[in-house]
C-alpha cells in the first residue's frame, strides 16, 4: 500500500509535466517556426514484477515540416526541408554566440545587416569588397559606383560557378542625350552621324548581353576573346581608274545591300600636291600630264573614297577608313592607300561577320569591278573571353575618343604659350607613350617637314615599338596632336602625348589652340561604367550587409530584396540586380539534441553534434521567399491530448486516496 501510495504519485508528477508540455504547445500555436515537443514516458523499476511508476523520460521537439503561410513581405522567409537559420548575438562586450532559427520573419537593421527579430544578425556568405583597380571599368575616374547619371542599363547578368556568384551590371549615362555628329573635316577617319551612332549602341548592348547570356549557360567555359572582321575593299586605281569627273560614281554591296557614292568635285590644295611623291599621268585628259587639273582629279577621287567610307560607316556596326596622312584626319594606312581607292571596314561588333559582294567604279554604262581582301577574319569568342571583347567594344562606342582638330593656322606654343614656328631645319617630333608605368620615347629625323615627320613617326611606331600589345597592333592612329594604337591581342588602345622640339634642345613645345567647332567624339560622349562583384561561397561565414552604398555598388543604399531556393539574396535598383550574399543554411546530426533557449533559438550540444554546412546550401533544403513556417502545434490534438492527460492525472489521484483509505482501515483495525 505504501507502494501504490508512491506510484500514484509518480503518476501525478508525469501526468503534470504532459499537461506542462501540452500547455507549452497550446501557448505557441502561432509562433512562427515554433517545432512541437512531445513527452516521453518510462516505466520505473520493478520489485517482485510489479513496477513502481512512470517517469518522464525527455520532452523532444518533433522537427516535421511546418505548414507555409504566404506573405507580402520579401523579408518573410521559409525552409522547407531539415535545416535551420543561423544568427549571431554580439552583446555590448563584442563577445558573440551563434544561434539556429527556423523563424523566418527578417529585417534590415539600422547598420543595413539582415537580422532576425531578436536583432541578432543572420549569417551567410557575404559579398567580397569590391576591388576598384580590377572589379570596376568607369570612363570617368571620379566615378567608382553607379549614381543618379547613370541612366541606362546596358547589360546585367548573374553568372553561377560550383563555388561563387558573379554578378556583371553595367551602366551608361543618357547617351542619345550626349551623341553629336562628327565633324566632316575628318572625313574617311570613321565618322558617324548621330542615328548611327545611337544604333551602333543599341546593337553592341545586345552583343554584350548575348555574351554574358551565354557565359552564364556555361561559365567553366574556356576563355577566348572575339575578334572583329576587318576588310579591305580596293577600289581601280592609277590610270586603270575611270573615275574622273562628275557624273561617275562608285559602289560597293555590303549584307546584300548596295551603297552607291556619287563622284565629289575637289580642288587639289598645295598641301595635296606637296604629299604626292613623283609624277602622275594625264588624268583630266587635256593632254598634259602631271598639270593642276591631273591633280584635281587625284583630290577629287580622295574625296569620294573618303565620302564612300563615311557613307559605310553609317551602316549599323561597321567602320571605313581611307587614311590621308598630310591632313592629319586620323591616318591609318598611307597616304597613297587614299589616292588609289583602299578603304578599310572594320565590324565594331566582335564576332559578327559582315559580307562584302561587288566593288566597283560605274561611268556610262561600262563598269569596272575592283577588289576586296579580309585582313581580318571574324572569331565569335567563348568565356569570359568574349564577355570582354563585348563590353570595350560597347565602352568605345559609348565613350569614344576625343579628336581635337587643328588648323592651320594653329600654332606651336611653349609651355608658357609663346609661338614657335616650325623652322624645316632643326625641328625634330618627338612622341611618348606611357606602357604599364613605362614611358617609351620616338623622336624623327631633324630638318624634316611637319607632314614627313608625322609619317616617319608613325613608320617608327609601326615597325619598332616596344612592348608587344603595340607590335601586335590592329592600327596606328595619328589624331592631331595624340597617337591612337590599337592592340590586335587585347583591343585595347594606348594613347600618348605628341611634342616637338623646335630647337633641337629637348625642350618641347605644344600644338594647341585646337579648333571646337571643328572637334569631336568619335563615340557617343557618354559615360559606361561595368561593375563586377562576387560572393565566394568558400569563404568564411558572417553578417550580410544589404545597403548598396555601403557595399560600393551604388551611391543609394536601398533596393528590393529577394531570395532565391538556395539563399541567395539580390538587391534590384534602378532595374540592376545584385547578388549581394547568400544565407547559410545549417544541419546537424541529431536535431533533437540542440538545446531551447527561447525565443525562437537554439543552440548546439554535444548531442546535436556541429553543424554542417555545404556549398550553394546544396543540401536538398530550400528557402521559400514571401512565406513563413507555421508552428507545428496542432490546437485539436494537444486539446485531447490535454483531456488525455487530466483524466490520467485525476486516476492516479486516485490511486493515492484509494491507498490512503486502505492504510487508515489498517489504523483503525489495529485500534
Amino acid at each position: 500500500m505504501i507502494g501504490a501510495l508512491w506510484t500514484g504519485i509518480s503518476g501525478l508528477k508525469t501526468a503534470q509535466s504532459a499537461i506542462d508540455n501540452e500547455s507549452n504547445n497550446v501557448a505557441n500555436v502561432n509562433t512562427i517556426g515554433y517545432k512541437a515537443s512531445r513527452v516521453s514516458f518510462a516505466d520505473m523499476m520493478y520489485q517482485d514484477s510489479i513496477g513502481k511508476g512512470s517517469r518522464v523520460t525527455n520532452a523532444e521537439k518533433q522537427y516535421t515540416q511546418g505548414s507555409m503561410k504566404g506573405t507580402e513581405s520579401s523579408y518573410d522567409l521559409a525552409l522547407y526541408g531539415d535545416g535551420f537559420f543561423v544568427v549571431r548575438n554580439v552583446d555590448s562586450t563584442g563577445t558573440s554566440e551563434t544561434l539556429y532559427t527556423r523563424a523566418g520573419n527578417m529585417r534590415m537593421g539600422d547598420n543595413g545587416t539582415l537580422q532576425d527579430a531578436n536583432g541578432y544578425e543572420v549569417q551567410g556568405w557575404a559579398m567580397s569588397p569590391v576591388d576598384p583597380s580590377s572589379d570596376i571599368i568607369s570612363t570617368n575616374n571620379n566615378w567608382t559606383s553607379f549614381n543618379q547619371f547613370f541612366t541606362e542599363i546596358a547589360g546585367n547578368q548573374i553568372v553561377k560557378f560550383p563555388s561563387r556568384v558573379e554578378t556583371y551590371a553595367a551602366k551608361m549615362t543618357d547617351y542619345a542625350e550626349s551623341a553629336r555628329s562628327d565633324s566632316t573635316v575628318l572625313s574617311g577617319s570613321g565618322i558617324k552621324n548621330y542615328a548611327s551612332k545611337v544604333s551602333d549602341i543599341e546593337a553592341l548592348v545586345t552583343n554584350y548581353n548575348d555574351a554574358l547570356s551565354r557565359y552564364a549557360e556555361n561559365p567553366e567555359a574556356t576563355s577566348s576573346p572575339s575578334q572583329a572582321q576587318r576588310s579591305v575593299i580596293d577600289f581601280p586605281d592609277g590610270a586603270s581608274s575611270s573615275l574622273n569627273a562628275e557624273g561617275e560614281q562608285i559602289y560597293v554591296f555590303i549584307n546584300g545591300d548596295k551603297y552607291t557614292q556619287d563622284y565629289v568635285q575637289e580642288i587639289a590644295t598645295p598641301e595635296f600636291i606637296t604629299a604626292i611623291v613623283g609624277p602622275i599621268a594625264d588624268l583630266d585628259g587635256d593632254g598634259t600630264a602631271d598639270a593642276q587639273g591631273d591633280y584635281d582629279v587625284l583630290a577629287s577621287r580622295a574625296a569620294t573614297y573618303k565620302a564612300m567610307a563615311d557613307r559605310i560607316s553609317n551602316i549599323t556596326g561597321l567602320n571605313a577608313y581611307t587614311i590621308d596622312v598630310s591632313a592629319a584626319n586620323n591616318p591609318s594606312t598611307a597616304f597613297s592607300d587614299v589616292i588609289n581607292g583602299r578603304i578599310m571596314i572594320e565590324s565594331i561588333i566582335p564576332g559578327e561577320e559582315f559580307v562584302i559582294g561587288d566593288i566597283a567604279e560605274s561611268s556610262d554604262n561600262i563598269e569596272i569591278q575592283g577588289t576586296t581582301t579580309t585582313i581580318t577574319e571574324s572569331v565569335q569568342g567563348t568565356g569570359q573571353g568574349a564577355v570582354d571583347s563585348a563590353m570595350r567594344a560597347l565602352r568605345s562606342a559609348v565613350a569614344g575618343n576625343q579628336y581635337d582638330v587643328y588648323q592651320q593656322s594653329d600654332v606651336l606654343t611653349d609651355d608658357n604659350g609663346i609661338s614657335v614656328p616650325w623652322d624645316g631645319t632643326n625641328s625634330v617630333l618627338t612622341y611618348t607613350m606611357s606602357i604599364d608605368g613605362t614611358d617609351y620615347t620616338i623622336t624623327t629625323t631633324p630638318g624634316q617637314s611637319y607632314d614627313a615627320s608625322i609619317a616617319e613617326l608613325i613608320t617608327s611606331i609601326e615597325t619598332a615599338a616596344p612592348h608587344p600589345e603595340i607590335t601586335d597592333k590592329v592600327s596606328a592612329k595619328l589624331v592631331n596632336g595624340e597617337l591612337v594604337i590599337k592592340s590586335n591581342t587585347t583591343g585595347e588602345e594606348f594613347t600618348g602625348i605628341m611634342r616637338y622640339d623646335p630647337t633641337g634642345t629637348g625642350t618641347p613645345v605644344y600644338r594647341k589652340e585646337k579648333n571646337l567647332e571643328l572637334s569631336g567624339n568619335t563615340g557617343a560622349g557618354a559615360e559606361f561604367m561595368q561593375i563586377i562583384s562576387t560572393v565566394d561561397q568558400e569563404t568564411s561565414r558572417t553578417s550580410l550587409q544589404l545597403k548598396l552604398d555601403s557595399l560600393g555598388l551604388t551611391d543609394e543604399s536601398f533596393g528590393e530584396i529577394s531570395v532565391d531556393e538556395t539563399g541567395l539574396v539580390t538587391m534590384t535598383q534602378d532595374g540592376v540586380d545584385f547578388v549581394i550574399g547568400q544565407i547559410a543554411i545549417a544541419q546537424f546530426s541529431n536535431n533533437i539534441g540542440l538545446e531551447s533557449i527561447g525565443d525562437n533559438l537554439l543552440k548546439e550540444t554535444t548531442k546535436s553534434g556541429t553543424a554542417i554546412y555545404t556549398i550553394n546550401n546544396d543540401n536538398s533544403t530550400t528557402v521559400n521567399e514571401k512565406n513563413l513556417e507555421l508552428s507545428t502545434a496542432d490546437l485539436s490534438e494537444s486539446l485531447v491530448n490535454l483531456m488525455v492527460f487530466q483524466r490520467a492525472f485525476e486516476a492516479n489521484s486516485k490511486s493515492i486516496t484509494t491507498s490512503d483509505e486502505l492504510l487508515t482501515t489498517l489504523i483503525q483495525l489495529k485500534r
